[in-house]
């Protein structure tokens, strides 16, 4: 069986046409190195090579087997760097989850910081609700999500690595629109749009306590907040909402983004993969978030 530390041998003296120096350029032994080209040419049943006590010189033989060889060798050692460079996070593909408002700042700056240390992983994104995200990691659909209060599910890892303000979405026509900033509880009595709870629980749960806090219950509306944004019918809804302020970056027409002057919680993005995880690309992926964000890495 021809193994391929013989087409090594055999490659240096094809290009040497001397096996004291092909031994030299291989570290070897001439005695070993003899012994070894015979052995290949008795597992082929062919000559390669013409020895003579003044040259060495290829059979017809030699010179097909050579363009093999060097063939099979590139492709050996060109294996071997994939395999390197897949065990160290450098290759292979990564399938991400993120909850909606990532797709505003922070998945667009996480993608092109990771892309920029590692243009050979390819990164798969789809949009997905932060309930879906535990059962889609369960069936291994997904390596990664990117969520806003994502849920917590024992089998999951959660690194936190940015924290957002929240802002008032209003219609251009609400009399607080041209505000610079208002107190959220000026908004007290209006009605107001969000989401079902059974989407993203912890989520909702966290929105409905910011309102709490500024001392009042939310009136909300049966419309979905999301689905007004996407089909672009947001601002007419006579309603009001609060979000994360990085979609100010995407606001739909009709739609003005209000800071509040008063303090709120912050929404904790965080980036979710399993404990049991140890691919590489999900580790480097990790550490080009928090470097994105200037997270210290510490205890998830």
């Amino acid at each position: 069986m021809v193994e391929l530390r013989h087409l090594r041998y055999f490659i240096a003296v094809a290009e040497e046409l001397n096996f004291s120096h092909a031994a030299e350029r291989l570290h070897m032994a001439q005695p070993p190195l003899s012994a070894a080209i015979r052995q290949l040419e008795r597992d082929l049943g062919v000559d390669l090579f013409i020895r003579t006590t003044r040259e060495v010189r290829l059979t017809d033989a030699g010179y097909a087997f050579l363009e093999g060889a060097r063939r099979t060798l590139a492709d050996a050692d060109r294996a071997a760097e994939e395999a390197k460079r897949a065990a160290a996070g450098e290759l292979g593909h990564l399938r991400i989850a993120y909850s909606w408002s990532m797709r505003f700042e922070t998945l667009p700056a996480l993608g092109r910081a990771f892309q920029a240390s590692h243009p050979d992983v390819q990164l798969l994104a789809q949009e997905m609700w932060n309930a879906r995200i535990p059962s889609a990691f369960a069936n291994g659909s997904i390596d990664l999500a990117l969520s806003l209060c994502p849920e917590i599910a024992p089998e999951l890892e959660l690194a936190p690595i940015r924290k957002e303000r929240v802002v008032a979405l209003l219609p251009e026509a609400h009399p607080l629109a041209a505000e610079q900033a208002i107190p959220l509880s000026s908004l007290t009595g209006q009605d107001f749009v969000l989401f079902p709870r059974e989407i993203a629980p912890r989520l909702h749960d966290a929105f409905v306590a910011i309102y709490r806090r500024a001392g009042f219950e939310p009136l909300f509306r049966n419309e979905s907040f999301h689905t007004g944004w996407d089909l672009g019918v947001l601002a007419e809804i006579p309603a009001v909402a609060i979000a994360p302020q990085t979609v100010a970056g995407g606001l739909p027409d009709g739609i003005v983004a209000v800071s509040l002057s008063e303090p709120t919680d912050s929404l904790e993005t965080c980036l979710v993969w399993r404990s049991d995880d140890r691919s590489p690309a999900v580790a480097s992926f990790v550490a080009a978030a928090r470097s994105a964000f200037g997270v210290v890495p510490g205890p998830s």
